[in-house]
C-alpha cells in the first residue's frame, strides 16, 4: 500500500529544495590588473613555482590553489611542461590575504513611517428587541495603521576589510642558462578583492576564474570584474583540469560528429 501523505510531502519538498539551492548565488566583485610584454614571443608551456621560496608545496591548500590556477591557464590554451627545463616560461604564483584594515563607508538605510488611513463612516442596522423596528445609524471606524517606506537616509559605518589577492607572473625560462641575466617578464596578471569576508579558500577559485580571460593580455588599471558563484567560468575552474579536459574532449567529439569525420 502506498503511503499517500508521505508521497505527497516528498513531491512538495522537491520544488522547494530546488528553489532554495538554485536561488542562493553569491556575486563577487574583483579588480584585475593585467600587463603583457609586446616584445616577448609566444609561450604556451610552463612550469609553476611559488613566488615565496619558503612556501610548503606539499601543503594541500597550496596544491588545491595551484590546481585552480592550472585550470585557468588551460582556458588560454596553456599547459604544464613535462620537463621543467623544456618549458617556455616560469610562472610565479603568489596568493594570500593582507592584514585586516578598518574602512568607513556610506550606506543607505530605508526609512519607515507609521501611516494612518482616514477614518470612514459605516452604516449599521439593528433591530430593536422591544419594538421590533429596524434602527439604522452611522458610526465612525478609525483608519488602519501600517508602516510605509518613505525614503532612504545615508549613514556612515565602520567595516573591517579583508583584502585577498592572487598574482601570476610569467617569465622566460632560464633554468638551464648560466650567468646573471635576469629573465624577461612575458606577462603578469593580478586580481584583488576587498570585503568583509575573510574566507580565502572560498575566494581563490573565484579569483582564478576572474583572470582566465586576461592572462597574457593588457587591461585598464583596476578593471572591474563581477562573477557569480554559478557562472560558467567559476564552474570551469572548480571542476579542475580533469573536468576541463573532459569538456574539451566532448567538444571535439561533437565537432567530429557534426562534420561527419
Amino acid at each position: 500500500m502506498i503511503d499517500r501523505p508521505k508521497t505527497y510531502l516528498k513531491l512538495l519538498l522537491f520544488p522547494v529544495l530546488g528553489l532554495f539551492l538554485f536561488g542562493c548565488t553569491t556575486t563577487y566583485e574583483m579588480e584585475v590588473d593585467a600587463v603583457k610584454n609586446p616584445q616577448a614571443g609566444e609561450a604556451d608551456s610552463y612550469v609553476i613555482v611559488p613566488r615565496d621560496p619558503d612556501t610548503d608545496v606539499t601543503d594541500l591548500r597550496h596544491q588545491e590553489t595551484i590546481e585552480w590556477v592550472k585550470t585557468a591557464l588551460s582556458g588560454k590554451g596553456m599547459y604544464e611542461a613535462h620537463d621543467p627545463t623544456e618549458a617556455d616560461m616560469v610562472i610565479e604564483v603568489d596568493y594570500g590575504m593582507e592584514p585586516p584594515r578598518r574602512e568607513f563607508k556610506v550606506v543607505e538605510e530605508p526609512v519607515f513611517a507609521t501611516v494612518q488611513e482616514p477614518d470612514r463612516i459605516q452604516t449599521v442596522s439593528t433591530r430593536d428587541p422591544k419594538t421590533g423596528q429596524v434602527v439604522t445609524y452611522q458610526i465612525r471606524v478609525p483608519g488602519q495603521r501600517h508602516r510605509e517606506l518613505i525614503g532612504y537616509e545615508e549613514r556612515l559605518i565602520s567595516v573591517i576589510v579583508n583584502e585577498k589577492y592572487l598574482e601570476l607572473t610569467a617569465k622566460e625560462n632560464v633554468l638551464e642558462e648560466t650567468g646573471d641575466r635576469p629573465p624577461q617578464e612575458i606577462w603578469s596578471v593580478s586580481v584583488r578583492n576587498g570585503d568583509e569576508n575573510d574566507d580565502l579558500r572560498e575566494y581563490l577559485p573565484i579569483m582564478a576564474a576572474s583572470v582566465t580571460d586576461y592572462i597574457g593580455e593588457d587591461t585598464p588599471p583596476k578593471k572591474k570584474v563581477r562573477l557569480k558563484s554559478d557562472d560558467e567560468a567559476v564552474r570551469f575552474v572548480k571542476n579542475g583540469l580533469d573536468g576541463a579536459q573532459q569538456a574539451q574532449l566532448d567538444l571535439e567529439s561533437r565537432s567530429s560528429y557534426e562534420t561527419g569525420i
